[in-house]
């Protein structure tokens, strides 16, 4: 009689355990497969925008596209002269449905619906328009909010000045004064001239993303690689020696100082000007600036606080000002080339290794190496907080990492840490950052 062989319970169960597990291998190594396929592609796609961009700064004379000084003209839509398919390269394949909104790793940034929509107009101007990168502000000063004033909060005219240069306001620009303005107006929320004035220039209200440089991280990079020499501000400042010099406290300009050279002065508290000054120099302060006399000043002045004038100034230079500025008074900003220390200088370095365009969840952003991690990296920083901007390119894209380009026309994937490394300005310096990116 034959014996006949077969599998028992057991074994079949094995069995089919085993091939369970070959397949989810297989699926696992198939998705992978897929994704680097789709991580190549974003990087050429990168690599076609990269190159758009230096065509465009060939036939502008080495400027790159930008979003403040018109915002109907951002970079999706100035680059579309300079590359013939320009639609499809700003798309990254693991991000291709549009949110209507502030993009996330996984879907495209795009314009939200225009009034009457369930959904806040304020990024209108973007209407028609999704993509999955942005762009690296600082490659470009004026993108990055160039301007004679420029503050994060409101910004109120009531007294008699001139501006010779644009003038920006994250937040809102109302003149009621007798004022010229010889530039741009641009303001994140509403600009209210109403007779106020006259505007030899644009007015652009609602401009998303507006974002001065940081005082607080002009001050932090600063004094952590510049040695300010302590002075205490009294009698003499001299800059014979020392380029950077620091007082800790509230400071007083007034015209029994003598100062003697020319840099950048550190105030720890407070800046009054009550009297009559003048000097050539800038000032960086953690305070508030009140000006009740007259300040002559070729220069520039960052205020992390308030900004008063009730008094008269003239100040050529730029101004950056953290807190509201206030006017009752009169006088006079000419724009002029910010210093070193500002990103948004002429002196800075743009080499081959500078980043231009990544994986983004927004249109553009202005990396500063104190941005902190996003606690969300599915969104990334969607708040887009002026004070967290890397956190926009900072999305869990492609397995932990994020596609990047530079101004030599390379691309290459980075991982969300390495965001911290890359040379996004002359003022950011290398930052060790942890971030845990699940994949």
């Amino acid at each position: 009689m034959s014996r006949r062989f077969a599998f028992s319970l057991v074994e079949l169960l094995v069995a089919i355990a085993i091939i369970t597990v070959l397949i989810s291998l297989i699926s696992a190594g198939f998705s992978h497969a897929r994704e680097l396929a789709r991580r190549t592609a974003c990087l050429s796609n990168l690599h076609q925008l990269s190159l758009a961009a230096n065509s465009y700064a060939a036939h502008y004379r080495g400027t790159y596209p930008c979003d403040y000084n018109e915002p109907t003209g951002y970079w999706c839509k100035e680059l579309a002269l300079f590359d013939d398919d320009v639609a499809a390269n700003i798309i990254c394949p693991d991000a291709t449905s549009g949110t209507g909104t502030v993009g996330t790793a996984s879907q495209a940034w795009g314009s939200v619906p225009m009034a009457g929509s369930a959904l806040s107009p304020q990024y209108g101007w973007l209407c028609g328009t999704t993509a999955s990168y942005g762009m690296n502000n600082w490659i470009d000063p004026s993108g990055a909010g160039m301007a004679a004033l420029a503050s994060f909060n409101a910004l109120d005219f009531r007294g008699n000045e001139t501006f010779n240069g644009n003038v920006v306001s994250a937040v809102s620009i109302t003149s009621k004064g007798g004022n010229t303005f010889n530039g741009n107006l641009i303001a994140g929320g509403v600009i209210g001239v109403n007779g106020g004035g006259t505007v030899n220039g644009n007015q652009y209200p609602n401009s998303p993303g507006v974002s001065p440089p940081n005082v607080q991280t002009i001050w932090n990079q600063i004094t952590q690689h510049d040695n300010p020499y302590p002075t205490s501000g009294s009698g003499t400042i001299d800059f014979t020696s020392h380029s950077y010099l620091i007082i800790n406290g509230s400071w007083d300009a007034n015209g029994q100082i003598t100062i003697i050279g020319t840099g950048t002065l550190l105030v720890s508290g407070n800046v009054t000007c009550h009297g009559q000054f003048g000097a050539n120099m800038n000032i960086v302060t953690l305070g508030s600036v009140t000006i009740t006399g007259q300040l002559n000043l070729q220069g520039s002045i960052y205020c992390n606080g308030d900004f008063t004038n009730d008094g008269g100034h003239n100040i050529n230079g730029v101004v950056v000002v953290g807190g509201t500025y206030t006017s009752k008074g009169n006088g006079s900003f000419t724009e002029a080339t910010p210093p070193p220390f500002d990103p948004r200088s002429t002196c800075r370095i743009l080499n081959a290794h500078t980043p231009i365009f990544a994986d983004c969840n927004w249109v553009d952003a202005s990396p500063q190496d104190t941005d902190p991690v996003p606690a969300n990296l599915q969104t990334g920083d969607a708040s887009l907080s002026s004070n967290d901007e890397l956190g926009r390119f900072c999305i869990n894209r492609h397995l932990g990492a994020v596609n990047v380009s530079y101004l030599d026309g390379s691309a290459q994937t980075v991982p969300l840490a390495g965001l911290w490394q890359q040379q996004w300005s002359n003022n950011f310096y290398p930052t060790t950052v942890t971030v845990n990116a699940t994949w």
